[in-house]
């Protein structure tokens, strides 16, 4: 991998991360239309690190909010019920918790499973397909009412199943828990912050799964500083696309990602 290359993939994990439209699609794509590579172990994990640290900038108050309600329950743990009822900070932590569990679930039990099962190109072509489509309903939903702070575990629970769901090549993460949270009633926003506070978990998790390799041979092929530069890249590249889409999700213009998510998958399936 040369420095060119290392920047390329810092842009397009920057972007496929959070813009509904599947980096294993791109990943499929990119590698037929211009033979490059996945990243060796260690460079991925940098990757996500920058994208993990672009999540932390952008939603910096949410943040800071889940941290201060994690503080109240391990100190009042006997108070749980009434932080519940009292405090939306509380609220949003636990629905996030149990939003990951079906993510852990498929983590832990049949990703790889999963992943063998449907990781042909033809596969992803059929499900990016899919994704333009749960985009497209996702964007004729009217703007509900509910807030972030007002989400339930049921809600969590459910926009989590649809998280899990995109452990299959071809569906957006963010796509796939925008919709479910736009269907469960959320406010266009709300839904949107949701999905992007739901994918920390979700980040670290995938690199807790990943470091047991992290000192393999393979796995340090990539010099230091080149992966510092991909950090970097996909950290500010990251960050301009979660502005990108909350500002299209806040307009009603997901619509837009629907087309982009249909050509790519047709093109994934004519190549």
């Amino acid at each position: 991998m040369n420095l060119l290359e290392a920047i390329f993939l810092g842009v397009i994990q920057g972007i496929t991360e959070f813009l509904p439209v599947s980096s294993s699609g791109h990943l499929v794509l990119f590698s037929s239309l211009l033979g490059i590579q996945e990243a060796n172990l260690t460079y991925e994990i940098f990757l996500h690190f920058g994208t993990l640290l672009a999540v932390f900038f952008a939603f910096k108050p949410d943040i800071m909010l889940l941290i201060q309600a994690f503080i109240k329950l391990i100190k009042a743990p006997g108070d749980f019920k009434q932080l519940y009822q009292t405090d939306s900070g509380v609220k949003m932590l636990i629905a996030i918790i149990i939003g990951t569990l079906p993510l852990v679930f498929v983590g832990l039990f049949v990703q790889d499973f999963i992943r063998d099962l449907f990781s042909s190109p033809k596969f992803t072509g059929y499900m990016l397909l899919l994704t333009g489509t749960i985009l497209f309903i996702s964007s004729k939903v009217n703007d509900g009412k509910k807030e972030i702070e007002r989400i339930s575990m049921l809600d969590g629970l459910i926009i989590g199943l649809g998280q899990a769901c995109a452990v299959v090549p071809g569906l957006s993460r963010s796509g796939t828990t925008i919709a479910t949270g736009l269907l469960k009633g959320l406010e266009r926003e709300s839904a949107a912050r949701f999905s992007f506070l739901l994918s920390i978990p979700a980040i670290l998790g995938a690199q807790v799964l990943a470091i047991g390799d992290l000192f393999s041979a393979e796995a340090i092929s990539t010099p230091l500083w080149m992966m510092l530069i991909g950090t970097l890249v996909s950290a500010i590249v990251g960050y301009l696309a979660i502005k990108l889409l909350l500002k299209f999700v806040r307009q009603g213009r997901l619509i837009i990602f629907s087309y982009y998510t249909w050509a790519v998958g047709l093109l994934v399936l004519f190549l």
